[in-house]
């Protein structure tokens, strides 16, 4: 049990790290090998920072594309000649719908608190959030997505390409 509660200790990531450094000491006899063992840690600590950037990116570079591909094809039902023109406009009468909604809610939550029921409003107010959320949406899809899209640095600092 004293190990569990020593694991949990706020001083117990120090002692891990100072136990950790002490079998390095032990497994390593000459300066060299200690070098060149803190050379092979740094080595897997930057291979993990490089595998998890990329896995960002791939995962940045699917939501882009999954939201084109909704612009494609909101495209294509505007330009096929054998959509109807319910087919056409639902996606802008359902945002003009629920922008103008939010804003009502809004103003009367803000202009008139006392004409919405006690027992009621937290109830709306969570629709209002709901709602919130579906605006930041459709304002992504139609004024499309702001992500900064950056070049990645996989290599640490101080150091040169050869």
């Amino acid at each position: 049990m004293s190990f569990i509660a020593n694991l949990f200790n706020p001083k117990a990531g120090e002692t891990i790290v100072s136990s950790i450094g002490n079998v390095i000491d032990n497994l390593t006899t000459t300066k060299s090998e200690k070098l060149q063992l803190e050379l092979e840690l740094k080595k897997a600590e930057w291979q993990h920072q490089r595998e998890m950037q990329s896995l960002q990116i791939k995962q940045e570079s699917n939501i882009l594309k999954d939201k084109d591909s909704a612009r494609n094809r909101a495209a294509k039902v505007q330009t096929s000649p054998s959509a109807t023109l319910l087919n056409k406009n639902i996606s802008a009468y359902l945002a003009i719908i629920t922008t103008v909604l939010s804003f009502a809610l809004f103003f009367v939550i803000l202009f008139y608190p006392d004409s919405l029921p006690q027992k009621g409003k937290d109830i709306i107010i969570y629709i209002l959030g709901v709602l919130s959320a579906i605006i930041t949406q459709v304002f992504s899809f139609y004024f499309g997505a702001s992500l900064k899209q950056e070049e990645p640095n996989f290599l640490p600092p101080n150091s040169s390409v050869h």
